[in-house]
């Protein structure tokens, strides 16, 4: 996958805010947490996150029943990012 993917991928409202509730760790990382704390049906969630896999910015490990999250340094550094740009937004 190429920037321009990543690019248009992350104009997406929902990839951005499951980066940054994934960087913020208020939530258990796994899918159906997620999905709630976005606002998104499950398998959408799950289609993101296997995207957010594909640019390496996620990986998963299967705990139990559950997949869990973790951003990679990568996935940090771009969810603490689009964290700040989201507060300033807020703050309009």
């Amino acid at each position: 996958m190429g920037k321009e993917e990543l690019e248009s991928f992350f104009i997406n409202e929902k990839p951005v805010k499951l980066l940054v509730n994934i960087n913020n760790g208020f939530t258990d990382n796994y899918a159906s947490e997620l999905s709630s704390e976005v606002d998104a049906t499950y398998s959408h969630t799950v289609r993101i996150l296997h995207q957010l896999e594909d640019f390496n910015l996620i990986h998963s490990e299967k705990d139990g029943r559950k997949k869990v999250v973790e951003l990679t340094s990568e996935g940090e550094e771009i969810a603490a990012q689009c964290g700040d740009l989201l507060a300033v937004l807020r703050d309009k």
